[in-house]
Formats: structure tokens, C-alpha cells, sequence
């Protein structure tokens, strides 16, 4: 009698230390539904958790092996729901100090950028000067190609001479949207203080897609503003000036 006693008194001192969080994850998600009744007991953040680490640890796991990825390992043997629900709470930690730093990171070189690109728009003043469609006729007088021609100024506000510059000018409408936009290369020596024109033309008539040069060409100068991206400067002494990339 004292021992059926004894084994009661032990069945009821562990029944009484086990809980919801006590109880084993399968490893395969098929047989997920055996844990519902556990984890009715937990808390709605616990149980955000615990569905987090299963995904990562199955859906997410196998997802990793596409493409010729590295598969997960998988929900571990052994693994209870309390210690899935800690190892998904530090997975989620973790992330998110590793997206702060990325944060941080971008923020500085976007702030460096910045800084980079003031400097270089200081060194020299690259704008849209004029803009028009010109037609080009044969013999017969028959339409061959219209071409959108447009000059560009360069105006060197340095204390050096500048031997060639390199950038994007976007031209933009008042909301904000690109209508065109022109790479920008130009090997002309600008002396200090002096100015420069570039003339050049592209086809509209010919142009695939959606036509915006045309509409750009038909507009007035108060419906769009011209941003002059700069890259590179390069000053007649061999020194530059260089945004760093996006």
C-alpha cells in the first residue's frame, strides 16, 4: 500500500510540473493538430510565436533549399512548445538589432551621398537650356524622323577648371513623376566662372513605348523642373569629385 502511495504522490508531483509549454512539437507539420490543446493555454502572443518558429522551421526551412540553397534542418527532436516559443522570441531579437544596424548603415551612406552630390552640384550648374522637335524631310519633301533637340548648359562655379562631367539630368512634372530624362557626358573644358552649352537630339518618332520626349517638347517651362544628378566631376589638375553609388 505504501508504495502505490508513494507512486501517486510522485504521477500527481509531476503531472502538477508540466504544463502547455511542456509539450513536444512534432517534427512534421502534418501532425501539427496533436498540439492544438496546448496552445489554446497560451497567451496570443505565444502563440504568434510558436506559429513564427513552426514556419520558419518547416515551410521556411525547405524554402531555403530552392535554387540550389542550403535547406534548413528542420523542428528539432525534442523540442517542447516553451522552448520553441524562446527560440522564436530570440530569432525575432535578433533580427530586429540586425535591421537596425542596416538601417544605421543605410542612413549613413545615404547622408554621405547627399553630401557628396551638394558638393559636386556647387562645382557646376548643369541644366535644360532649350528643348524643340525638329523634323527631318527627304528630297520629296516626305516626314523621315522627328527628333526631339535638346542644349544643355554647364556653368563651372569652382575655383578649378573642370575637363569633363558626368551625371543624369531627370526632368520631372509637378507631381513629382519623370516625363524624361538624359545621361550626361561632356569631355569640354569649362574655365573658372564660364559657361558652356551641349546640343544633341534623339528620335521621337521612332521611339518605343510610351512617348514622353514628344510630350516633354510640347510643354511650357513652368509645368517641370530639370534635377541635375551628378556623378563625376573631373578638374583639369587630375582631381575629382565622386558620389558613391546607391
Amino acid at each position: 500500500m505504501s508504495r502505490l502511495i508513494l507512486s501517486l504522490v510522485v504521477l500527481l508531483a509531476v503531472s502538477a510540473c508540466s504544463g502547455p509549454k511542456d509539450t513536444p512539437v512534432p517534427m512534421d507539420l502534418a501532425a501539427m493538430d496533436a498540439v492544438k490543446p496546448a496552445l489554446e493555454k497560451l497567451t496570443p502572443e505565444e502563440r504568434e510565436l510558436f506559429a513564427g518558429y513552426v514556419m520558419r522551421n518547416t515551410l521556411g526551412a525547405k524554402l531555403g533549399g530552392l535554387f540550389g540553397g542550403k535547406a534548413g534542418p528542420g523542428i528539432p527532436d525534442g523540442m517542447t512548445i516553451g522552448k520553441a516559443i524562446e527560440d522564436q522570441r530570440k530569432f525575432k531579437a535578433d533580427r530586429a538589432v540586425e535591421e537596425a544596424r542596416q538601417a544605421a548603415l543605410k542612413e549613413k551612406l545615404n547622408a554621405e551621398r547627399d553630401a557628396a552630390m551638394k558638393t559636386m552640384r556647387d562645382a557646376v550648374t548643369v541644366t535644360l537650356v532649350s528643348k524643340a522637335l525638329k523634323e527631318e524631310r527627304g528630297m520629296s519633301g516626305m516626314l523621315i524622323d522627328e527628333n526631339l533637340q535638346v542644349t544643355f548648359g554647364y556653368k563651372n562655379n569652382s575655383t578649378k577648371e573642370i575637363a569633363g562631367v558626368k551625371g543624369y539630368i531627370s526632368v520631372k512634372d509637378l507631381f513629382g513623376d519623370e516625363i524624361s530624362g538624359f545621361a550626361i557626358s561632356n569631355d569640354k573644358t569649362i574655365k573658372v566662372g564660364e559657361s558652356i552649352t551641349w546640343t544633341g537630339s534623339r528620335s521621337v518618332k521612332y521611339a518605343m513605348g510610351s512617348n514622353k520626349d514628344r510630350k516633354l517638347a510640347e510643354m511650357t517651362d513652368d509645368k517641370y523642373k530639370v534635377i541635375w544628378e551628378p556623378t563625376v566631376v573631373v578638374f583639369a589638375d587630375g582631381t575629382k569629385l565622386e558620389a558613391p553609388e546607391k
